[in-house]
């Protein structure tokens, strides 16, 4: 029997997921779902062996759907799996949440919560949560925080000039695409200690991007702040850009939320 863990990373159209044998993490099968919601969504997922297969999926296709898809493949492959747990990637974590945390029913209500801060990913991520629980069965479901690798950054760096009343209700950086960061800062510090020991810029670039300032594989500073838009240009957001931009929309150009947002 081989103890493993399933690792989901939830998009807004995609479900990825990696097979880990829990001693050594070494990668049993992994796989995406794309296009769930669209035409013709379809998954691919290989083994450690080398063997693909690309998985039709039904057109109307949610995460539940896509789940079973995923466990189906697990179980057809199944060489004496036994799994332990699943861990999800959350985008958010808010001021509560800086390490990874057992999804109670308390912790899944606190993390719905946030979904106004993250309304594109977290709402997806809690889902495979949801879907997780009720077609793997009783194991442990384990959030990871996109927020935690920043959390612990100095009040100057996570603040933003405002009052302390605004402060409070949330309004503050937390940064995001910490998982990657914290990865790259793990594999600098066994394959160059020495860097790691020093000052690093770090980039993850793709249709989000951003950038963090790391010193001893700690985060002292990231581009992104309290919402996924803010730092650099990407690939359907603006990056940083003037607040009273945003003004000069709103009041002089007579543009609605909705219009602004998109």
């Amino acid at each position: 029997m081989i103890d493993t863990v399933l690792v989901l990373n939830a998009g807004s159209s995609s479900l990825k997921f990696q097979v880990f044998r829990s001693d050594d993490l070494s990668v049993l099968a992994r796989g995406k779902a794309v296009r769930l919601g669209e035409p013709e969504p379809a998954m691919d997922a290989s083994l450690a062996d080398g063997r693909r297969e690309r998985i039709a999926l039904p057109r109307a296709c949610d995460h539940d759907t896509a789940l079973s898809a995923v466990l189906a493949f697990v179980d057809r492959h199944d060489d004496g799996w036994s799994m332990r747990a699943v861990a999800h990637r959350i985008v958010h974590g808010g001021e509560r949440y800086a390490d990874p945390v057992l999804v109670t029913p308390e912790v899944f209500a606190a993390l719905e919560a946030l979904a106004p801060l993250a309304p594109l990913h977290q709402p997806h991520n809690l889902a495979a949560v949801a879907a997780a629980r009720r077609l793997v069965g009783d194991v442990p479901n384990i959030a990871c925080f996109d927020t935690a690798f920043h959390a612990r950054h100095d009040a100057l760096t996570h603040n933003f000039a405002l009052e302390q009343g605004l402060r409070d209700k949330g309004i503050r950086r937390y940064g995001f695409h910490g998982l990657s960061y914290e990865w790259l800062a793990m594999v600098m510090a066994k394959q160059h200690p020495d860097l790691h020991a020093g000052r690093v810029v770090a980039a993850h670039l793709g249709n989000g991007a951003s950038l963090c300032a790391i010193q001893d594989g700690r985060s002292i500073d990231t581009t992104m702040g309290m919402t996924t838009l803010d730092g650099l240009p990407m690939g359907t957001r603006s990056g940083a850009l003037d607040p009273g931009a945003i003004l000069y929309m709103l009041q002089a150009l007579g543009m609605n939320a909705g219009e602004i947002s998109t």
